[in-house]
Parts: C-alpha cells; structure tokens; sequence
C-alpha cells in the first residue's frame, strides 16, 4: 500500500477538487497537486497506486495523469538505466486497464507509453516490441489499438518534446515511418479476422485514421479490407462516425495528389453513399447521421474546389449536394459548415480563366441566396419584442450567424453578378407586398432588406438595372418601425452610388430624416423608436461622408433637424450624425467655415457654459465627457489639409471659442477622470487637425499639460504630451519650436520618475494606466529626439529603470506591451538598421554606438534580459509573447561582442528553477552558432521553443483536475 499520509493527502485533495469547498481551499488543493505532479516521490507513489486494484477510479486517473506529465518533462529525474524497467512496468499497467470503463486512465498510459518510446533513444524496435506483448492475448487488444492510434499524434510536432531536432526526426523515423507497414498489416489482419465485432472495428477505424497522415493515401486504399471497413462501416450506428473521421482525413489527403483516378473513385462511392442515404431517409432523419454526412461532403467539396472549378459540369452533383446541405432548418451550425467552400470556389470563379465554370454554377450560386435569405428570417411569434421565448443567448448566436451568412450572399453577389442577385430579394418583396394579403409579416419583408444591405459591398456604383429601381421603391415601402430601420440601413449602405446618381438623393433624403419624425411622434413603441434613430443616424452619416458635396445646399435643412433632433438622440446616434455633418460642412468655401461651424457647435458650448456653473459632481462629469465628445467629432472631421495658407479658420475658432472653455472646464472637473481623458482627447484632436496652426497656443498647451499632470496624476496628460511631441517634433517645425518641445518631454519625464521612484510597488500598480501612456510619450520622444534621448545617460538609466520596475510590478497586458515597444525600439537604435529611416546614414553611428555601449554598461542589457524572459515565461500574457521574443533578440544582437550576450543568456536560463542541463545545452548550442552568424530565425525559434517547452514543464497546470 502508498505510504498511509501520502495517499490520505492525494485522496483529500481531490475530494476538495470534485466537491463544492470554498475557492481557498480549491486553491491549495490545486497547489499540492501540481507540486506532487512535479516531486520525485511521484514516480513511485503513482506506480502503488496505479497497481491497487482496490482505488478509488478518480484517485487512479490522476496517478495515470501524473505518470504521463512525470515520463513528458520529469525523464531526466530518472537515471536512464531505469528506463527499460520503467517502460516495462507500464506496458504491464496497460494491460491492468482493459476494461471500457477504464480507458480514461488507459489513453494517460498509452501517452506516457509513446512519450517515453520517443525519449528513451536507445529503445530499439520500440513498436515492434509493444505490438509483441500488447497482442500476446485478445483482452489486451484495445491496449494496443489506443497506443498505436496516440502515438503518431504525440510524435506531430517537436515543439512537445525537449529533444533536438535531430533526435527528433530521427526518432519519429524510427517510431512512425519505419512502422507504417507493419501497422497497416497488423490493421489488415484484425479486419480479416473480425467477423462482427463492432466495437473492435471501431477501434481498428481509430487507429488507421491516426496513420492515414503517415504514409501515402494510395497505400492505405490499395488495402481492399480496409477500404471495405470504412465504407462498411457506415452502415452501423456504432462505427458511423468512426469511418466519417477516417473518410474525412483521407479526403483531406488528396488535396495535395495529382492523382485523378484515386480522386474519381472516391468521388464515385460519395456520390452513391449520397444515393444510398437517401433511399434510405429514415437514416436522414437521424441528426448525428445528417452531421456527419455534412462534413463529409464539406470536406469533398473544400478539398477538391480546384477541381470543381475546372470540371464544374462533372463535379456539379457533389456541389448541389452541398447547396441541399444549405436546406435544413434544424440546426444551422451545420449549414455553416458549408459557407468556407463556397468563398473557396467563389475565389476561383471570380478569376477570368473560369467564367465558363461560374457560367455553369451561377444558377446554384442564386439558389443559394434564396435558401440564405429564408435562414436569415427571424422567427414569427405573437411577440415582436421577444421573438426568441426571452433565450437572449439564442438571440445573440442567430444575430451573429445573420453577418455570416451576410458574408455567403457577398460571395453568391460575386458569382451570379449584382443585378441577378438583387434581383432576388427585391421580387420576393414585390411579390410579397403585390399579394395584399392583411397579414403579411414584417420579418418577410426584413429578410430580403437585409439580404440587399449584405451585398452592398459587391455592388458597383455604375450599376443601373436594378438599383434605381430598388431605390424608388424602398422609400415606398408599407410603414413598420422593423421594416423601416431596414429599408433605411439599406440605404445607408448605398451611399456611393447615391454619390453618382444624385437624381436619387433627395427622396433618400426625406425618408431618412422621416424616420426622425416618426421618432418625435409617438407612432412607434419605445423600441422601435430606437432602431429607427439607429439607423436614421448612422445612414445619414454615411450620407453626409459620400455625398457631402451634393448635401451642401441641403445644409441649413440638415441644421434645422440637428436642432430638432439632438436632445431625443443617444449618444452614439448623436456622435454618428454630427459626424456625417461635419463632413457637409468641410465642403463649404473656406470664407463660410468658422461662422457655419460656429453655429453648429454653439448648442454644445452653451450646454457646456450651464455645466460649468452648476458644478462639478458624477453626473455632471459625465455629461460635460458627452458634450466634449461631439466637439471633438466636429474638430476631427473638420482637418486642416492646405497647410501652405497663412491661417485656418477652424484653428481660428478653436483657439478663440474652444480653448477658453477647455481651460475653464480642466479647472472645474480637472479632478474627475473621464471629464480629464475627454477634454484632453479633444485638446489631442485639435492638436492632430491643425498642427501648425495652433503654434500660438503651444506654450499654454505645454504649461496646461505638465500642471495637469503634476496636479492630477492622470495618464491622459501623457497620452496628449506624446502627440504634442510627435506633432511639433518633426522637420516641419522650427528649431526653436523642437527644442522648445524635447524641454517639455524631459519636464513630463522627470516628474513622471519622481512619481514612480517615490511609490512602494502596490502605488506603482495602481497607476499601470499612467505608466502605459508614459512609455507611448516615450515612443514618440524617440521617434523624434532619437540622438537627444540616446546620449542623455541620465534619461536612459531612468527609463531603464522604469521598465523593469513595470516589468516586475504591473500585470497588465496595455502597459506591459506599451514598455515592450517602446524598449524594442529603443534597443533597435543599437542594430545596424534603426526603427526609423529618415536620418542621413552617416548620422547613425553615434547613436547606435550609444545604444550598445548602454547595454552593456554596467550590465543593463543582461539585467533587461533577465526580466523580461522572466516575465515571459512566468507572468506575461500569451499575446506579448512574440513582441517580447522580438526585444530579446535584439538586446542579442545589438551587442557588438556576442560572446557577451551569449552569456548573459546563459546566466539567465542557468538561474531558472527546475531546469536541467539538457534543456539549457539545446538551446545554448543553437544560440552560439546561430547568433555570431547572423541566423536570426534560428535564434528566435529556439528561445520561442525552450519558452514553450520551460512553461508546459514547469509553469502551466499540467492536469485539469
């Protein structure tokens, strides 16, 4: 028996895990036993209890568990004069685990099993020797067929494994390619000799779908029992879905084979097991049945396109095959298995060479958009408001398979042609609303609207067979808020060839600012209403951006509605239209722009004035973040693009009439952070949309900015210092001007690390938001004082710093990335290319010596390197991952000398826990040939594997428990 504490523990913690104890408990429930899962007793106390019968099945599912992770990454705590007792004991354990009931524990085995053939390099015949004592008696036959089937899938990819490349080619030779034919006879004979076994013949399915990727498809398919079982197969319920897999892979396989006759018959026997389930429907009926035919055909359909598009009138049955798919109401997860082949064979269509196959397909390419357009009908019930019986998870899947199957109908659009495919939606309409029946439902009619707002991408602005006739007649259509939200949508989407046939704007026009009307009154529910500003909004923006010169003399019109309209709006219908308005009025004469901007902004200075004496409080902060939101969609539209005049009048207007208040409003909610980040995202967009412009108001700026922050603490006074640098840092700006900007960089920076350097690491935490906008100001300092920031030692040794105290510190992803960049820029100026090209060659030395000379001062680039693979294998996110490859890789190039850097990499991966010489001499030995010879991609795929490989060993959970 386990030693008595050890097994209590084990079984303890697992109860812990499987029961209802509170989330500490589970905790240290977890933490015990991954430490086990790690320790060196495991290896024996799993063994006892794998080999006592009397166990729990839990307790032996997780021995069986910690026994693969200990053969996966814990091999080298064993001497190797104990593999082969190892490797016996657990040949011997399979055989225990026989039993259906048991395969759970037994598939851990059989992966412990093929993980240790694969390391153990001098276990010679490794297969041959398991399929001996795995076939000695029938009771150990599953054994044997769930090991043969694992072992190629743990053999996939190198990346599993800590052996070299080298070992690991030759060992899969060994295991896999030298073992193909004696699987495939051992294959052969248990179908032989099987009369009506069906559950062995699903595991003989199993196993040869894991080796069919092995060897040439030809091979397996010259086996006529084989063969013969996979097609047999289908006949019976319990090894369906067995042959599906199998057929599936081999299909899969031909993809990349120049042989046709293989591919024919194939194709053939589809086609006929297509016959036979038809003639024999009630199987049809099964949903399982129907799944899996699916994807069968689906992956015919997907691995030969190429064929289909050069043989359309051959291949056509296995395509309309595909369009029936399309048909079945039950389960539209299963229609969506086919929209991936119709953009393959659309990508195809769409190319000249095949237009006598699009010819020949485009009738099922229209079919298609009928069948989409019945799926994408919402359900009818007595309840507009809650089509869905209240499952709003229902209703959000169907929403997102709408734009789906939006995506099928661009691509039917392509291959039929515009016209022809709207053709469709607009004749189910016609024929809808001609039919005067009382009792039409809208969502008949939003079907088909919406089918047309799909396409729209597909459509040319030079057509003229339908759309100027969809277009007089949507204005027209029978009043219903649902219908009208639709109709409206479709004409927003549009706008374009409105643009080029304005004939048609102005009925556009009225419908949409209709539905503004209709929302005034109360001639639609409360929701209704709501789509309708939706929709009227966002279909006037894309009206005011296409059609903005035509709108000119529409503009006192659309400012009597935005006075209407604006209070009854939400605020991103409101965003949405002041948007589009602004685009109306860039297109004025420049004497009209400050008094037409003027007026259109005043309803919100004024708003903002009755703010400004109520006073600060949450709801008033929040408002004042509103109204500063339209002002900045005003100032961002309304670009300046002629810098060669002498003024701009929107910059007249933002210093005159916007800056007083911007000044007035930091003063009273300066305290407040979401009234701060708008306003200063307004001060950012003026910044960015006249530049030059606003030289004038650059000291007040300055002197806003570093008192705001000095006062605030809040990030967003650094995000608007980068802009300003990046905006008046450059060549278009006088000396003075830049180095009037660098001074008020260094201002915000020496604040910034007296804030940092005076804060314990909880303080620095809490202000992660202020260090991810610090390190953004840092990049834009460096874009444009690359020679000033490289030789200010001071300044480097205190980003430095910084960095690895963020590094260190702060787990979240924005300033973790926000650090990242910056420092692969920074130590970029040390590579013989630098990040940015437009400095003269010759001025590139000093700065790029700097940057090396900096590394490797005092350590700091080994320093650096130690905490960010640290981090990277312990606490970054998984997203950071090739950003921080790309920074380690350079702080080891940019080291002139790279026996220096290869020790410094050393050092570190030698400091790690739990890391054994092995794992540290592949990747060393890798490292110190590829970096002196420049092999870059060789260094970075092998810091990338040893990362992958350290984590799974050591720091990912290596069970689910």
């Amino acid at each position: 028996m386990v030693a008595g504490d050890n097994l209590q523990q084990l079984k303890s913690a697992l109860e812990t895990m499987y029961s209802n104890a509170n989330q500490n408990d589970k905790i240290n429930a977890t933490h015990f036993l991954e430490t086990f899962q790690k320790s060196q007793d495991a290896w024996e106390i799993v063994h006892t209890i794998l080999n006592d019968a009397h166990l729990d099945i839990h307790i032996q599912l997780f021995a069986a568990q910690t026994l693969r992770s200990k053969v996966t990454y814990d091999l080298s705590q064993l001497p190797e004069q104990n593999f082969a007792t190892l490797k016996n004991s657990i040949i011997q354990l399979l055989t225990v685990f026989t039993a259906n009931n048991q395969r759970l524990v037994r598939t851990q085995l059989c992966v412990a099993l093929a993980q240790l053939a694969l390391q153990y390099l001098t276990w010679q015949d490794a297969v041959s020797e398991i399929v001996t004592k795995l076939s000695s008696t029938a009771t150990y036959l599953p054994c044997l067929l769930d090991f043969l089937k694992i072992l190629p899938e743990e053999l996939s990819d190198v990346k599993k494994t800590s052996l070299s490349d080298d070992e690991f080619n030759t060992r899969t030779r060994e295991l896999i390619e030298n073992n193909v034919e004696q699987v495939l006879l051992l294959l052969k004979n248990l179908t032989d000799t099987n009369s009506s076994n069906s559950s062995q013949d699903s595991m003989v399915l199993d196993c040869l779908n894991s080796w069919i990727k092995e060897c040439p498809i030809e091979s397996i398919l010259r086996i006529d029992s084989l063969t013969s079982l996979i097609f047999r197969s289908l006949a019976s319920e319990e090894t369906f879905d067995k042959s599906i897999e199998c057929l599936c892979t081999i299909i899969r396989e031909t993809r990349d084979i120049d042989n046709h006759e293989l591919i024919e018959a194939l194709y053939k026997q589809i086609i006929e097991l297509n016959s036979f389930m038809h003639a024999n429907p009630d199987r049809l009926e099964d949903p399982e049945t129907f799944d899996g035919l699916s994807r069968l055909y689906v992956e015919a359909g997907e691995s030969w396109h190429v064929l289909i598009a050069k043989n359309p009138k051959h291949f056509k049955p296995l395509v309309l095959i595909l369009l029936e798919i399309c048909k079945y109401q039950d389960d539209l997860d299963i229609v969506k298995y086919t929209f991936y082949f119709w953009h393959l064979l659309k990508q195809l269509l769409t190319i000249s060479k095949f237009q006598e196959s699009k010819e020949e397909l485009a009738d099922i390419f229209a079919n298609l958009i009928t069948i989409i357009i019945k799926h994408l009908t919402y359900p009818i019930t007595g309840n507009d408001h809650d089509l869905f019986n209240g499952d709003r998870e229902q209703e959000d899947k169907f929403k997102e398979f709408r734009y789906e199957m939006g995506d099928v109908l661009k691509d039917c659009c392509a291959v039929v042609g515009p016209s022809k495919a709207l053709s469709i939606p607009f004749h189910q309409i016609q024929t809808i609303l001609s039919s005067n029946m009382p009792s039409t439902n809208w969502q008949h009619l939003e079907a088909p609207l919406f089918s047309m707002r799909a396409m729209a991408k597909e459509v040319s602005t030079k057509e003229k067979v339908m759309l100027p006739t969809i277009m007089s007649f949507l204005v027209q259509l029978p009043e219903h808020p649902k219908v009208r939200y639709a109709a409206t949508l479709v004409l927003g989407r549009y706008t374009e060839w409105t643009a080029k046939n304005p004939g048609f704007l102005e009925p556009q026009l009225n419908y949409i600012i209709k539905g503004f009307e209709i929302v005034s009154s109360n001639s639609a529910d409360e929701q209704g209403k709501h789509d309708i500003i939706i929709a009227a909004s966002r279909a006037l923006m894309y009206f005011c951006q296409d059609c903005s010169e035509l709108l000119v003399s529409y503009l006192e019109q659309l400012y009597m509605l935005y006075g209407q309209v604006r209070d009854q709006l939400d605020l991103e219908s409101t965003y949405e239209l002041v948007d589009g308005l602004a685009h109306v009025i860039l297109k004025l004469p420049t004497e009209n722009l400050y008094t037409t901007t003027e007026m259109f902004i005043s309803p919100t200075l004024q708003t903002l004035n009755q703010l400004l004496v109520a006073g600060e409080n949450e709801a008033n902060s929040k408002s004042v973040a509103d109204q500063i939101e339209v002002l900045t969609k005003f100032i961002y539209v309304l670009k300046a693009n002629n810098f060669s005049k002498p003024d701009s009048p929107i910059a007249r207007l933002f210093i005159e009439k916007i800056w007083p208040a911007i000044s007035q409003l930091l003063a009273a909610y300066g305290k407040s952070v979401i009234a701060s980040e708008r306003i200063l995202k307004l001060v950012k967009s003026g910044i960015q949309s006249q530049s030059t412009y606003l030289n004038s108001l650059l000291p007040e700026m300055a002197t806003l900015l570093i008192q705001g922050f000095q006062q605030s603490h809040y990030g967003c006074y650094l995000w608007v210092s980068g802009v300003l640098i990046r905006e008046y840092g450059d060549e278009y700006t006088s000396e003075d001007i830049k180095d009037a900007v660098y001074r008020f960089g260094m201002e915000q920076c020496s604040y910034f690390f007296n804030l940092l350097f005076n804060t314990n690491e909880e303080g620095v935490r809490a202000m992660s938001d202020v260090v991810e906008d610090y390190f953004r100001m840092m990049n834009d300092l460096l874009m444009f004082y690359p020679f000033k920031v490289i030789a200010n030692q001071d300044l480097l040794k205190s980003t430095l710093k910084a960095s690895l105290l963020t590094l260190n510190s702060i787990n979240e992803f924005n300033p973790i990335i926000s650090c990242i960049h910056f420092l692969v820029d920074l130590v970029s100026w040390g590579l013989p290319s630098p990040p940015i090209s437009f400095f003269d060659e010759s001025d590139l030395t000093i700065p790029r010596h700097g940057m090396q000379q900096f590394l490797v001062s005092e350590n700091n680039g080994g320093e650096l390197l130690r905490v960010v693979l640290n981090g990277l294998i312990f606490k970054f996110n998984n997203d950071i991952q090739q950003d921080t490859n790309d920074l380690i890789l350079k702080i080891l190039v940019a080291v002139p000398d790279k026996n220096i850097s290869i020790g410094w990499l050393h050092e570190v991966v030698k400091a790690l826990p739990n890391v054994n010489q092995k794992e540290i001499s592949k990747l060393m030995d890798t490292v110190s040939v590829a970096l002196p010879n420049k092999d870059n991609r060789r260094v970075r795929s092998a810091l990338r594997d040893f990362v992958n490989w350290y984590s799974r060993k050591n720091v990912t959970p290596r069970s689910e428990f």
